[in-house]
């Protein structure tokens, strides 16, 4: 048999195994000070809504700059995308009413295909609601707004890849959380498991292409 037949047909299966992987989340067991926080699953990329700091909620994610900020999804935008570093984008939209299930529901004006509503430590959500902030305050130079998927886009500084995508990336915002985190990560596919008491705080092993490294207690 042909060589790139065969090699072509493993990485479909390839493919096919990893698209029917799901990523699983474990909120954090027992916070003092606990804050909901939602997971949306959008399809082809997942998004993350915090608590606003006074009121209403704020929706945050990332992806490529031209595929996704400038919705260019022409071959060479996706090919781009795919194989080698591009410029990367945080989105960023403040949204109305209370920052439930169904107020965020409401309030996104996007397809959601799953909407996760997670429990965490209020503590954790502010400091990461800061730091998003304070990193889209810093790119404010580049900012536009992208009405089909209704989020202000800025220059993130960490270059997407394939593997560093925007379900990677809000894997790492859930860890920061204190959730535990497993699966591929290269799709958009969740599922939410209950916590255990003792399951730690989140940490897990050390990702080399998170951030930072874990936090030392």
């Amino acid at each position: 048999m042909d060589p790139v037949l065969i090699y072509r047909k493993v990485l479909f299966i390839g493919l096919v195994c990893l698209a029917a992987c799901t990523n699983v989340v474990v909120p954090p067991a027992a916070p003092l000070r606990p804050s909901a926080v939602f997971l949306i699953d959008h399809g082809r990329h997942a998004s993350l809504v915090l608590p606003g700091a006074d009121s209403g909620a704020v929706r945050y994610s990332y992806g490529d700059w031209n595929y996704y900020a400038l919705v260019k999804t022409g071959f060479f935008e996706t090919s781009g995308a795919a194989l080698w570093d591009t410029q990367a984008a945080l989105g960023r939209r403040e949204l109305s009413g209370p920052p439930t299930a169904a107020g965020v529901r409401r309030a996104v004006r996007v397809g959601i295909e799953d909407l996760y509503e997670l429990t965490v430590e209020s503590d954790e959500v502010r400091r990461l609601r800061r730091r998003l902030d304070g990193l889209f305050r810093a790119n404010l130079e580049t900012r536009i707004y992208n009405a089909a998927y209704d989020l202000e886009f800025v220059h993130h500084p960490r270059p997407y890849t394939a593997i560093y995508n925007s379900n990677r990336v809000v894997a790492l915002w859930l860890r920061d959380l204190g959730c535990r985190v497993r699966g591929p990560l290269l799709f958009s596919k969740w599922r939410v498991e209950r916590p255990e008491r003792g399951d730690g705080d989140g940490d897990g092993p050390y990702d080399p292409l998170a951030d930072s490294p874990p936090r030392q207690r």
